[in-house]
């Protein structure tokens, strides 16, 4: 019996696995191409280096055409849109879907909705790995200004006409559906979280050689990562070397930008760019610094340092979707006095230190794991399937 057919539309190709976003993205595909004919068509705008890693799909069971993103100029776009503009990927995407039009097509944020037919709408699925126009409102009320809110209106708007227009929305977090649900009344939006057991559990008082060590694992492609970063290097760290001056700090993932990398002048602090895997690192870090102002959906660095039984140190905005864990799983801060307060005692006092690790260790079992995650997705490709008119693919773009 064939497989049945899904085209995931997404905004880079899923491999390397070298962020959060790719990483569930690449752990899902592989899981769900053994029960589905899969077609990755990815928007990107790092096409040379997603080129090279096509062989990686084909390995996971999918196929996939990567299409580089465009900017244009045209005014009234929301930011995201606007980033992923692309010709190309739009006339494939008409042609391919005419001639063949699969039985789901999934489509990994609202930005990218426009690139499709509207007669196709009618059997996709958008799933939001966050609500950007909140992101955005986050970002204006740390400094932003009002351009960045102005951009948080405009794709307020555009993301609730995408939902409208799809035949399902599904989020990340509880957080984040409950939101997409008060904007669709009486329609499900289901939860597909992110698992951690790519990463196996690490042994509880690991850290004790790393005594000293924090880390910040982000990519810092991703704004949000950026703006922790400053914020360790201009307030976090001037405070905990005052009082731990031997500290040293590892920043873990690709994109580091140009003044991340001069800031390694210090023999304290190390940038790393892209590692081929991040396990020996965060087993090396006594602290598990994530110091985020903004964002959304879960953060998988925090995940995987849980996975290994490390002490995070994190905000309100680090822990979301992450409060059905036990309580104390992480040290949750809410501003840079507390972070600095709670990475000195984490760096100082072995006892803390460890009691933090098994609180962590406890914590990740209750994480999801990604053959839940994935059976959640598949249940709601066949639902889009069943429900599916194929009488809109006739009713023209």
């Amino acid at each position: 019996m064939p497989r049945p057919s899904v085209l995931y539309l997404t905004h880079h190709l899923p491999w390397p696995a070298c962020s959060g976003g790719r990483l569930r993205e690449a752990q899902l595909l592989r899981r769900l191409s053994a029960d589905f004919d899969i077609e990755v068509v990815a928007v990107s705008k790092d096409p040379h280096l997603d080129h090279t890693h096509l062989g990686d799909a084909e390995a996971s069971g999918v196929r996939a055409r990567v299409f580089p993103a465009s900017l244009p100029t045209a005014p009234g776009l929301s930011p995201h849109v606007r980033r992923h503009q692309s010709q190309s990927a739009r006339h494939y995407l008409s042609v391919r879907l005419a001639a063949n039009p699969p039985a789901a097509v999934h489509v990994e944020g609202h930005y990218l909705l426009h690139l499709l037919p509207r007669r196709i709408h009618s059997r996709t699925l958008i799933v939001e790995h966050n609500v950007e126009s909140r992101l955005l409102e986050q970002q204006a009320a740390s400094g932003g200004g009002t351009a960045v809110l102005a951009d948080a209106c405009l794709t307020r708007r555009t993301e609730q006409a995408c939902w409208r227009a799809a035949a399902a929305v599904a989020a990340v977090t509880d957080d984040d559906a409950a939101h997409i649900r008060a904007h669709l009344p009486g329609r499900p939006v289901p939860v597909i979280p992110g698992g951690a057991d790519h990463l196996h559990a690490g042994p509880s008082g690991a850290a004790s050689a790393g005594a000293g060590r924090i880390a910040f694992v982000a990519n810092f492609g991703y704004p949000p990562n950026v703006d922790a970063a400053q914020l360790i290097l201009d307030e976090i760290l001037p405070g905990v070397w005052a009082r731990c001056p031997e500290a040293t700090v590892s920043f873990i993932g690709p994109y580091p930008p140009s003044w991340l990398r001069a800031a390694a002048a210090d023999t304290r602090v190390s940038v790393t760019g892209l590692v081929p895997q991040v396990t020996s690192y965060v087993d090396a870090a006594s602290v598990i610094l994530c110091p985020l102002r903004f964002g959304g959906g879960v953060k998988i660095k925090v995940l995987e340092a849980l996975a290994r039984g490390r002490a995070v140190v994190t905000t309100p905005v680090g822990l979301q979707g992450l409060r059905h864990l036990p309580e104390g799983s992480a040290v949750e801060c809410l501003d840079v006095p507390a972070m600095i307060d709670a990475c000195v005692r984490l760096l100082c006092s072995p006892g803390d230190r460890e009691l933090q690790e098994k609180r962590a260790l406890l914590a990740a079992q209750h994480l999801p794991t990604w053959d839940s995650s994935a059976s959640l997705l598949a249940a709601v490709w066949h639902r889009l399937m069943a429900d599916a008119d194929p009488t809109h693919l006739a009713a023209g773009a």
